[in-house]
């Protein structure tokens, strides 16, 4: 039960549990009516066909983690999938075609691949599913009337209501995704946002194609919050992103890690990002000052907390240094 929960709890890895869970199930359940019908034809067949897929159910469950990171873990559900169905397509002609109980096994797959695939795979799994229902309704006795229409039908509702829901969840769970990396104050990407989109555009940095990020904080921040309120503050904090959203160019990430602690991330060389950032404490003068420190990828780190920490350093540096500077114009 840990080892389930564990799965569940795994990402992608959970609809690869959804999928084995659903095998070993459905394949029971026909491994059972297999046995309490013994004394039809072919029974042998049948129960080794479910045993088979049952099994495959167990091994996809056990293997689930494995399988969300996989080279080939994609096609390998793809050919699980094709192979269930086929187990109970054969299953079906075996007990004699689509008017036989077995035929009713048509129905786990194709709510399995309503709910666990992509649109396109989806699509085409369940044109396959059909065309195996339909092979065994041609090849087996032939069914009552309408009998076929009436189990296609149920199928396809089935598959239209499954995928509408399935629809609904993937865009909850991205949007779901998208907050959980926002700022809420702000809308600016926040840490764990930050990290997710930078660590991407920092792996690929090199000393022809570098990476900068900028760490910028106000000046007399705290002093806002006192004299004139934490709402004035909040509000700031948001005329400020927004003017760095205005102010920087269309691939900077721009993200709020706490208080008026902001850090930028600017493809391109050096000189550019100085300059960009440059141009967004110009900006922010209408309103506040601010200090601002830069670290490029690859040559001062190659992760995003060492380059953090280099700029950090050269943010405080500056602070210092324009401090001094207002202290020696107003002695």
């Amino acid at each position: 039960m840990d080892l389930l929960v564990k799965r569940w709890n795994s990402g992608r890895a959970w609809r690869i549990v959804l999928s084995g869970a659903m095998g070993v199930a459905a394949n029971g359940i026909a491994l059972a009516y297999a046995a309490m019908t013994w004394g039809g034809p072919h029974r042998g067949a049948m129960a080794t066909l479910y045993a088979v897929g049952a099994l495959i159910g167990v091994v996809v469950i056990a293997a689930a983690q494995d399988l969300t990171t996989a080279r080939g873990g994609r096609l390998i559900m793809l050919a699980v999938g094709v192979v269930s169905t086929l187990i109970v397509g054969v299953g079906a002609l075996l007990d004699g075609g689509a008017d036989s109980p077995a035929a009713l096994g048509f129905f786990a797959p194709s709510l399995l691949f309503a709910v666990t695939c992509p649109p396109r795979v989806m699509a085409g799994m369940e044109a396959m599913l059909i065309a195996v229902y339909a092979a065994s309704a041609w090849g087996g006795t032939p069914p009552r009337p309408g009998y076929v229409f009436v189990n296609l039908g149920g199928m396809l509702v089935i598959v239209a209501v499954c995928s509408l829901q399935a629809a609904t969840v993937a865009a909850q769970r991205r949007q779901l995704h998208e907050l959980a990396q926002l700022d809420p104050l702000t809308g600016a990407l926040n840490r764990r946002g930050m990290e997710q989109k930078a660590v991407p555009l920092l792996d690929r940095a090199t000393t022809n194609d570098p990476v900068s990020v900028l760490c910028l904080d106000f000046d007399d921040f705290k002093l806002i919050n006192d004299t004139r309120g934490h709402a004035a503050g909040d509000q700031l904090l948001r005329w400020a992103v927004q003017t760095a959203i205005r102010t920087l160019p269309p691939d900077a990430l721009v993200a709020r890690t706490g208080g008026d602690e902001f850090i930028i991330v600017l493809p391109g060389h050096p000189t550019a990002a100085a300059a960009a950032g440059d141009r967004l404490r110009s900006a922010l003068a209408a309103r506040i000052g601010a200090s601002c420190g830069a670290a490029t990828a690859p040559d001062d780190g190659a992760d995003l907390a060492a380059l953090v920490a280099v700029a950090d350093e050269r943010l405080y540096a500056d602070k210092t240094r324009r401090r001094a500077a207002r202290g020696i114009l107003t002695n």
